[in-house]
């Protein structure tokens, strides 16, 4: 896959309209999450149009987890809670992570447009009745749906263009297609077989959802973890989606929660959660 299928994807006019897309459904969104805020619903099911639109509450906790990381040094576990926070490591530790070919790096291709792509919009929707409004963004989400992914697709094979790898960034007639480079990932056990428990203890952070993990196979209770969480904050994150969309959701939610009921009762190898959807799911 070369660039030049970039550059088909803006010549078919398919990026102005994939942005137009973003825009239109951006902008109902925010119009129907008023609505409702006035309504005071937490959720409302627009059946006829094939929508829910929704209000969930997540609560916000504060971790120390500084006393997490010393409470799981000390039970032996540490290495199965934490990951490596790149940002604490040295020069030295850096390069000899290169060296041993340990440093796993990501690429991505990021595009920015110039002013031929640029859209101005006509908000032709604003006098509508909000159920009007949900029919106009059921129909744009849906073409948005295909462009975005198609557009994900797109870039993810790009990066193995082999005049990107050579020059990093490229012009063309509708913007710059750059190559660049995500946040390095070392795994936790390459680390420590490189420098041991004493290093790994200096740049070792939490992750949560490893501790959930290890709980659910009955190597810590929640209960004691629970006590190194203070409450911070209740956010209201607001939902407009397809009803079909909010049903696999609720699918993959019990799957998982299935999953940590099999590891609780269960040593099986390690599952990644996230091979439980595919990668373009909440794209």
């Amino acid at each position: 896959m070369t660039i030049f299928h970039l550059n088909y994807f803006f010549e078919q006019g398919k990026y102005k309209e994939m942005k137009k897309c973003e825009f239109i459904t951006s902008s109902i969104k925010e119009n129907v999450r008023l609505f409702q805020m006035n309504s005071e619903k937490m959720r409302i099911e627009w059946k006829e149009i094939g929508v829910v639109s929704k209000f969930l509450s997540n609560k916000e906790y504060a971790w120390d987890k500084d006393a997490l990381k010393e409470m799981f040094y000390d039970l032996g576990i540490l290495v199965h809670a934490c990951s490596i926070c790149i940002e604490k490591l040295s020069e030295d530790q850096l390069l000899r992570l290169i060296n041993k070919n340990m440093l796993l790096v990501e690429k991505f291709v990021r595009f920015s447009p110039n002013k031929q792509l640029k859209n101005t919009y006509n908000i032709w929707w604003v006098d509508m009745d909000i159920q009007d409004q949900l029919v106009v963004w059921h129909e744009y989400h849906k073409k948005l749906e295909i462009l975005s992914g198609e557009w994900y697709r797109l870039r993810k094979r790009a990066c193995s263009s082999v005049i990107l790898q050579k020059e990093k960034k490229v012009v063309t007639d509708y913007g710059t297609i750059s190559l660049l480079e995500a946040k390095p990932v070392v795994l936790v056990q390459h680390f420590l077989s490189i420098f041991g428990i004493s290093e790994l203890l200096d740049v070792a952070v939490i992750d949560i959802s490893k501790v959930e993990e290890l709980a659910a196979r009955g190597f810590i209770y929640m209960s004691e973890i629970n006590k190194y969480r203070k409450f911070k904050d209740v956010k209201l994150n607001f939902f407009l989606m397809e009803i079909s969309k909010e049903q696999a959701m609720y699918e993959f939610n019990q799957r998982r929660l299935k999953l940590l009921s099999y590891l609780s009762v269960t040593k099986s190898p390690q599952v990644n959660l996230n091979e439980l959807v595919s990668d373009d799911f909440f794209v």
